[in-house]
């Protein structure tokens, strides 16, 4: 059984980054399992800027790069691009589950503060 767990989210002042492991494997370059959280939190953050901004023309690498990420996943038959493992090339439909963030987490997040 496959799960994706969110351990933290922050947003900072910097460039954007990760910490990401895939069935207990550092995946230091990330992956699909960190883009598949990832997204759904940058889609959740361009619909509350757009609506309070219609003006704003955020764009999703902008929010991106303003990131820090924390995801630890559970995947079956995980794929990765080499034998260090550094990146995780499994599609998302084949992680085995869907990490569907809810509306209550995505409100939670400290990116209120910057919309």
């Amino acid at each position: 059984m496959s799960t994706l767990q969110l351990k933290s989210l922050k947003s900072c002042k910097t460039f954007g980054s990760q910490v990401s492991f895939c069935n207990s494997i550092a995946t230091i370059r990330g992956g699909t399992h960190v883009q598949y959280v990832t997204d759904q939190i940058v889609n959740h953050i361009l619909g509350v800027v757009n609506k309070k901004n219609k003006t704003a023309g955020v764009k999703p690498f902008q929010i991106k790069n303003h990131m820090w990420v924390f995801v630890n996943a559970l995947i079956d038959n995980p794929t990765f691009d080499s034998q260090t493992k550094e990146t995780l090339t499994s599609r998302a439909g084949s992680f085995g589950s869907k990490c569907e963030l809810s509306e209550e987490f995505l409100k939670k997040g400290t990116w209120q503060q910057l919309c």
